[in-house]
C-alpha cells in the first residue's frame, strides 16, 4: 500500500510540473503576439494619400500587412486618397488599422423632420462644408431640420445649407429705449390704446412738418420684428403719418397711415441686421403714432430667402 501512494503522488506531482510549463509557455505566446500587434511608433498622419503610399507607410514602420483594412467612404476628396483612419494620428498602433478611402459621394439624403446633428456628422464625414440658417419656430422641437439647399435627393455639392428649428427668444421694443433719436417729440412709454385696443407698447406725437427718426442696435441678433403700428385714439381724425422701417439702410416698410383705419401689422425680416431705424413724417395734421407688443423675435443670421415681410406695399398719397 505505501508504494502505491508513493507512486500515486509522483505522478500527481508530475501532471503539476507539466501544467506551470504549459502555462509560462502561453505566458510566453501571449506576450510574444501582443509584441508582435504593437508598434514601437505612434499613427503617423495619412490623410490626402493614396491607399498604396499609407499602406507602404505602415508596412515601413512595421505594421502587419494582415491588419491593414480600407473601408469606402463617400467623400468630395480625389477617389482612392485617405479621409480619414482609425486609430487617429499620434494615437498608439495596436491590433488593426482601419484606412477610410475616399469615394463617390451619394445625393442628399433626406434629413427633414430629424435633428440637424444627423446632417452635421454626414457633412464633416465627406468633407462638406456645413452651415445652419436657425428659424424661429416655437411649434417643432429644438433643433428638428426644416430642410436642405441642396434639397435631399438632388446631388451633394461642398457645401450643405440646412434650415433648422430653433426655440424662439424675445425681446419687447420701445420708442423710449433707442440709441440714437432725432427731431422726435413727445415720447412715452406703456399703455397705449391703439384702435381701442390696449397694447404694451410706445408712442410719439408728430406733428407741422416735423419728421423723427429712432435707432435701435440690433447688433445682427435677431431675424423678426413684429407688432402693430397705428393712431392713439386721442389722435386727430384728419392725421396722416408715414412710417418708414430700415434695416442699415434698407427699407423694409414704407406706409403711409391714416387715422381710424385698421392697425398696421407688422412682421419684418431683420436678419443680419444690425441697426434698426423707424422714421415717422407728418403728412396731415397732427398726432400720436402707437407701435403695440412690438418685439423682436429669434436669434441667429437668417431666415430662408422666401420668408415674406407683410406690410412693405409703398401705397403712396393720391
Amino acid at each position: 500500500m505505501a508504494t502505491v501512494a508513493v507512486l500515486v503522488a509522483g505522478c500527481g506531482g508530475g501532471d503539476d510540473d507539466t501544467g506551470e510549463k504549459k502555462d509560462a509557455d502561453s505566458s510566453q505566446s501571449d506576450e510574444t503576439t501582443a509584441a508582435a500587434d504593437e508598434v514601437d511608433a505612434p499613427m503617423p498622419d495619412l490623410t490626402g494619400l493614396t491607399e498604396d503610399e499609407a499602406r507602404t507607410k505602415l508596412l515601413e514602420l512595421g505594421v502587419d500587412e494582415g491588419s491593414i483594412i480600407a473601408s469606402p467612404q463617400e467623400s468630395l476628396q480625389e477617389a482612392g486618397t485617405v479621409v480619414a483612419h482609425v486609430p487617429s494620428s499620434g494615437s498608439a498602433i495596436t491590433g488593426s488599422i482601419t484606412l477610410k478611402i475616399a469615394g463617390p459621394v451619394g445625393p442628399v439624403p433626406t434629413f427633414l423632420g430629424k435633428q440637424v446633428s444627423e446632417v452635421e456628422t454626414w457633412a464633416n464625414d465627406r468633407g462638406i462644408t456645413f452651415t445652419e440658417v436657425p428659424v424661429p419656430d416655437a411649434d417643432r422641437a429644438d433643433g428638428e431640420v426644416l430642410g436642405t439647399t441642396p434639397e435631399a435627393g438632388q446631388e451633394a455639392t461642398s457645401e450643405i445649407e440646412v434650415q433648422v428649428a430653433r426655440t424662439p427668444s424675445t425681446q419687447s421694443l420701445y420708442l423710449t429705449e433707442t440709441v440714437n433719436e432725432s427731431y422726435c417729440g413727445d415720447t412715452a412709454a406703456g399703455e397705449t390704446f391703439i384702435d381701442g385696443d390696449p397694447y404694451d407698447g410706445s408712442s410719439s406725437t408728430i406733428g407741422g412738418d416735423d419728421s423723427c427718426v429712432f435707432e435701435f442696435d440690433l447688433g445682427r441678433d435677431w431675424n423678426r420684428l413684429t407688432g402693430i403700428v397705428g393712431f392713439t385714439d386721442s389722435s386727430r381724425s384728419a392725421t396722416r403719418i408715414r412710417v418708414q422701417i430700415k434695416i442699415d439702410g434698407t427699407s423694409k416698410v414704407n406706409k403711409v397711415i391714416d387715422f381710424g383705419q385698421k392697425p398696421l401689422k407688422l412682421d419684418v425680416d431683420v436678419s443680419n441686421g444690425l441697426r434698426l431705424s423707424i422714421e415717422l413724417s407728418n403728412v396731415a395734421e397732427y398726432g400720436t403714432i402707437g407701435f403695440g407688443d412690438l418685439q423682436l423675435i429669434g436669434a441667429g443670421q437668417g431666415l430662408p430667402d422666401d420668408a415674406s415681410d407683410e406690410a412693405t406695399t409703398d401705397d403712396g398719397l393720391e
